[in-house]
């Protein structure tokens, strides 16, 4: 049908320069007048958002709206008013309108939104999410000829709890307390066809909401809305409805109206069967009939889940956070002690980390209620002791964050079923295998959608509850919630009566579809984040359940909800396998040198733990020091936990508020690595320290399970020299720095063994002759350097190869065609107000500009005992750049180093390091905890496409070669471009190139705005025609752990025994296979005398692992999860070595009896 647009406002695109957010600030308008003449040569600006009588940011006001129009003509027929537009909170309003002085109303009947999009901000952090499309036809007596002037209202019309005190509005949550709708577009228009009848629309819609009547009897409220072509006289309508054998006969009243629509409400009967009803009667003298059926709406039982949301920092400082979150306990044991509360509260928490505190600083009789309470089931308590970046978390880090709640819980005969993932996106799908073998069986994922859209792009809240496969198994039920604080973001802030009636229903819709089977939801959490509990929600729920039958409100303490669902609905559950990606895990690029840091912590502990525990075994009366480690696994979850900084860390970087946080956070990092290294090197020491010596000697130590060759650093005296203990030779060595009497020198080890040692003796030597030599090549526009595996070819102005070739295939790597070099530095530049900031879809794209610029200062060329290198020095964009390409002469590696002294700066930038290969069409993978991702294939829908999680190595492969390129500093990268903000559904993620995310600021929350200061990272780049997952993980884990190393001074008076009698070295342990790797040997927690031993099969093969160690035999061994709970007995050989059968990607934890 033809139409003719007078005029109109906005855009039904839902971007337009026109509209301008003032959802959360009233300030930006006063009175609203909008000219239509002059809106073709004025700026003038329309309200996004229209406040009702009930809004308290705006002062609980009626707030006229005004357009005035022309019309050039006699109106004539009829016309139409068209709004499009969106709700986010639980107060739908309706539209109180008037035509030239005449009034008339108008009814919102938003659905929930199937855009995939989110036009504003604020409607990131909401549950309710619906958008419609108004019509209001308006006769043409209501117009004139010349001016006419509309005039809108937004209307609440319900009872809602007024709060005056400006401190509690700013407590109750925007994104909750929001009254009104929100403008996508208006416009005036005309149709050629014009009606014939007077009503344009009748419908009868029931309603989620079911009472007792004064019968006693089960009613369900509906609603008649009609929707008027012209004026209509007041007159009545005959409603009857067919339920089964009974007939319900209602009378429908229609006031006069000059145009607009009515509303009326009936309660329907309780019953089985189809319901059918026919209204009929006259409206404006002309004969009216309509009939059809009435399909009623679900008896929805909603589990309530009061809690505050775990935010370490953010909001407060973490120490004030944690007391804040500490009194929520008390008021949760307060209102449970009452009695007032019965059964219309409990409480959980989203982390247990506040339980740190509450032993510490609350009295043990209160400590004693609150475990009395989750005994009873009404607190409940998580599995994770932190909310955790999943994907830059390392396999280890997602075992220990299960330990606290586990060492509360299981001494009293309990043990947590559910974990909470609140306000991440995003979650390795390494994560199933790992809560399962830790006894959990439920997942609520409160995923926040700013800057992190998967349930938008995915979609997975419509088929939630849905159990989530691993990549590689484990298998939990999810209940996807739309955000958390949900009580208030569905019921009103304050959740009162009259709010909720509108918000449940809006929020329900969704799930009021034949795919999903229960009768059940989760609402989930009450507070936002670190809030104070309030009371009034308990006597809201109370009230709620006194009124209504359904929807039931039912607090829960989470688990009751899914062992409701799992026990009725198990069957109808959909199961989802795959990755969550890396939303949110961008992050990390705000602070990359203290990220490195932390990464460099997560692969030292494990050795540590292995060289501790094996120094304990082989020194019966010597004791492991379990709270060492227990601290420096504590201090590394506390800075893999998701909360970086403070709310105004992108706005206000320089608040006080801010510095603190991030101090403590940036202390987490140091501090870490400190005990990390210090664990380390004492594990190391208490070996090295076993036998005598005749002098100074070097001692390497490889705590990987598979051999290992390469390069390893130590500090010896300037007159020193380095010889093999056995043979006398001379180590092949390069000198790395001098001191006054000091020098660094790295050492070449070759082939050292799993899980072994190697001593070599210092000598000092008058007269050290040079054996590195360097050459400098300033002028030099291309150096080649070349090997047995590998000639690259080096362009010095970019400081980059132009090509790879691998000798041994006899295949070119690097895509000369490419616009970037292999290796190549890239600054991306700007970003500010677009979506390379936020997903919202009224901001612009975000293209940034790529700045590959080098000035280069200087080359050196050098040859040494074991390789060569070539090292350039350049100006890039707001930089100093240092980078180093090594070949190695006896391993088929290159390595390449950047040192980068970057300039702070606040505007928007981002670093990469590209790679692109000559590898067509390649897969792509990187590893995860468990296992490698095939990005292309291997992701949950709505998994974030731009950036990607790495554990150590990306693997490139196609028919014809593979290359691994190891990070083991930078745990991001993008497939085929850097990130443009595009937010993608779906991508392409095979291709040739990749790069490498170094660093960006891209955040406006959480994050640091900027960063400066040096920055190391490292790669190593291998190839061949093939390369195998175990030898990929073997590659990338040695570069993130490398051989241990350091100085032992002269020692004697020892009696030595095995395994440290021989002056060569010593076996401390042994695999039998490289395809599965030992990760942790550590003390048992639960079963004192016993050790525990963690196998990771890396190949994707079935197999068998053999362990044993030297002259100590293994009495008793058994599997258990990976919190040390026992589920089979494990039978030793006769040796008493213990062979182990291990399924494809197994993670295996074994508590093993000396």
């Amino acid at each position: 049908m033809k139409e003719i647009t007078f005029w109109q406002i906005g855009s039904t695109e839902g971007k337009s320069n026109q509209l301008v957010d003032n959802y959360k600030d009233p300030t930006l308008f006063a009175d609203v007048v909008w000219n239509v003449e002059d809106a073709h040569h004025t700026n003038q600006k329309w309200p996004l958002f229209h406040p009702s009588e009930a809004d308290p940011e705006f002062g609980y006001k009626r707030r006229p709206y005004t357009i005035k129009f022309n019309l050039d003509h006699q109106p004539q027929g009829s016309y139409v008013l068209r709004m499009h537009y969106l709700v986010i909170a639980p107060r739908l309003a309706f539209v109180e309108m008037k035509i030239n002085g005449t009034k008339g109303n108008a009814y919102l009947h938003p659905n929930p939104s199937q855009s995939g999009e989110i036009n504003l901000h604020s409607g990131l952090h909401t549950t309710i999410y619906s958008d419609g499309v108004l019509e209001v036809v308006i006769p043409d007596e209501q117009l004139k000829q010349g001016e006419n002037v509309l005039e809108l209202v937004s209307r609440d019309g319900g009872d809602y709890i007024r709060v005056d005190n400006v401190e509690k509005i700013k407590r109750l949550d925007r994104m909750a307390n929001g009254a009104g709708f929100i403008y996508q577009s208006i416009s005036l228009l005309k149709k050629e066809v014009q009606p014939e009848s007077s009503v344009k629309k009748l419908a009868i819609e029931p309603t989620v909401l079911y009472k007792r009547n004064k019968n006693g009897e089960l009613v369900e409220r509906c609603y008649v809305y009609l929707e008027s072509n012209q004026a209509l006289h007041a007159t009545s309508l005959s409603l009857e409805i067919q339920v089964a054998d009974e007939m319900q006969i209602l009378t429908i009243p229609i006031p006069t109206i000059s145009f607009g629509h009515i509303t009326h409400t009936f309660d329907l009967i309780d019953g089985e069967g189809v319901v059918t009803y026919r209204i009929l009667g006259k409206i404006n003298g002309e004969d009216f009939e309509q009939s059809g059926t009435i399909q009623r709406k679900r008896k929805w039982k909603v589990y309530i889940t009061p809690h505050s949301h775990t935010d370490i920092g953010y909001t407060h400082r973490q120490w004030e956070v944690g007391e804040r979150l500490c009194r929520n306990i008390d008021t949760a044991i307060q209102f449970l002690e009452s009695g007032n509360a019965g059964d219309t509260f409990s409480y959980h928490l989203d982390a247990s980390w506040v339980l740190e505190a509450y032993i510490e600083l609350r009295s043990e009789q209160q400590v004693e209620k609150l475990f009395q309470y989750v005994q009873q089931g009404k607190i409940g308590i998580p599995h994770s002791y932190g909310d955790l970046l999943t994907q830059y978390a390392s396999l280890e880090d997602l075992i220990r964050n299960g330990e606290f709640s586990e060492s509360l819980l299981r001494p009293r005969g309990l043990r947590s079923k559910f974990t909470s993932i609140v306000d991440v996106p995003s979650m390795t799908g390494s994560l199933p295998k790992v809560l399962q073998d830790s006894g959990v069986k439920f997942l609520v994922h409160a995923n926040n959608q700013d800057r992190g859209p998967f349930r938008l792009n995915g979609g997975l809240h419509k088929i939630s509850p849905y159990y989530w496969e691993g990549n590689h198994g484990g298998k939990v039920l999810v209940w996807l919630a739309k955000m958390y604080c949900e009580l208030r973001k569905v019921c009103g802030s304050p959740p009162v009566i009259s709010s909720a009636e509108r918000g449940l229903e809006l929020w329900l819709d969704e799930y009021e579809t034949e795919s999903y089977a229960p009768d059940a939801v989760l609402l989930y959490g009450q507070e936002a984040d670190n809030t104070d509990m309030d009371p009034q929600p308990v006597d809201f729920t109370k009230q709620w359940n006194e009124m209504y039958e359904y929807p039931k409100l039912i607090p829960s303490n989470v688990e009751d909800f899914f062992e409701y669902v799992e026990g009725q609905f198990s069957d109808h559950f959909q199961t989802v396998k795959g990755d969550g990606g890396g939303y949110w895990e961008d992050g990390v690029g705000s602070t990359i040198e203290p990220v490195i840091t932390i990464r460099k912590a997560q692969s030292m502990l494990p050795a540590a733990e292995k060289l501790e525990s094996l120094a304990a075994i082989h020194n019966p009366n010597w004791k492991y020091p379990n709270n060492h480690f227990d601290q420096a696994w504590h201090t590394n979850l506390q800075f893999v936990e998701h909360t970086w900084g403070a709310f105004l860390s992108g706005t206000d970087p320089d608040a006080l508020l801010q510095h603190d946080q991030w101090a403590i956070k940036h202390h987490f990092a140091r501090d870490g690595l400190q005990k990390a290294k210090r664990l380390l090197d004492t594990a190391a020491v208490r070996h090295s320290l076993n036998w005598n010596n005749n002098g100074r000697e070097v001692v390497v130590y490889n705590a990987h399970s598979w051999r290992v060759s390469g390069p390893v650093q130590v500090e010896i005296a300037k007159n020193e020299k380095v010889y093999n203990a056995v043979t006398g030779e001379e180590m092949q060595t390069r000198k790395v720095k001098e001191t006054t009497t000091q020098a660094i020198v790295e050492i070449w080890i070759n082939n050292l063994p799993g899980l072994s040692y190697q001593r070599m003796v210092l000598k000092n030597v008058s007269n050290q002759a040079e054996n590195d030599r360097s050459i400098d090549q300033h002028n030099q526009k291309v150096v080649v350097l070349e090997n047995d595996f590998y000639r690259m070819e080096l362009v010095t102005e970019r400081a980059c190869l132009v090509s790879l070739l691998d000798k041994e295939n006899e295949t070119e790597l690097v895509d000369k065609s490419d616009e970037f070099g292999f290796g190549q530095f890239v600054y991306a530049k700007g970003g500010e107000g677009t979506r390379l900031v936020g997903n919202s879809n009224d901001l612009a794209d975000g293209d940034p500009e790529l700045l590959t610029d080098f000035e280069l200062f200087d080359v050196k060329v050098e040859s040494f005992d074991y390789g060569q290198s070539v090292q350039l020095v350049g100006k890039v964009t707001h930089g100093e750049l240092k980078v180093a390409w090594t070949l190695w002469d006896q391993l088929k590696q290159i390595d390449v180093q950047y040192s980068l002294d970057k300039e702070e700066k606040l505007e928007k930038e981002a670093i990469y390091i590209a790679f692109p290969t000559n590898l067509k069409q390649a897969t792509i993978k990187s590893d995860s905890q468990i296992g490698w991702v095939n990005w292309d294939k291997d992701q949950l829908p709505g998994a974030c496409k731009e950036w990607l999680p790495v554990q150590s190595t990306m693997l490139l492969a196609n028919e014809e070669a593979s290359i691994a390129i190891a990070t083991p500093d930078i745990p991001l990268f993008t497939i085929g471009n850097v990130v443009k903000g595009r937010w993608p559904k779906e991508l392409d993620l095979t291709g040739n190139r990749v790069f490498s995310y170094v660093l960006n600021n891209y955040w406006h929350t959480n994050y640091k705005a900027s960063q400066s200061g040096q920055i190391e990272i490292r790669y190593s780049i291998t190839s061949a025609n093939q390369i195998k997952h175990d030898q990929a993980y073997r590659f990338g884990w040695q570069q993130r752990r490398p051989i241990y190393g350091h100085r032992i001074s002269f020692q004697d008076f020892r009696t030595v025994h095995p395994p440290y009698q021989s002056e060569a070295g010593g076996q401390l342990a042994q695999l039998d296979t490289d395809q599965v790797s030992l990760v942790t040997l550590k003390k048992a927690k639960w079963e004192v005398s016993s050790w525990i031993i963690r196998l990771q099969e890396i190949a994707g093969q079935t197999s068998t692992a053999t362990f044993e160690v030297p002259k100590q035999k293994i009495q008793f061994a058994k599997v258990t999860d990976l919190l040390e709970k026992e589920t089979e007995k494990l039978e030793v050989n006769a040796n008493g070595s213990l062979t182990v059968h291990m399924e494809p990607w197994e993670v295996k934890t074994i508590l093993i009896t000396l």
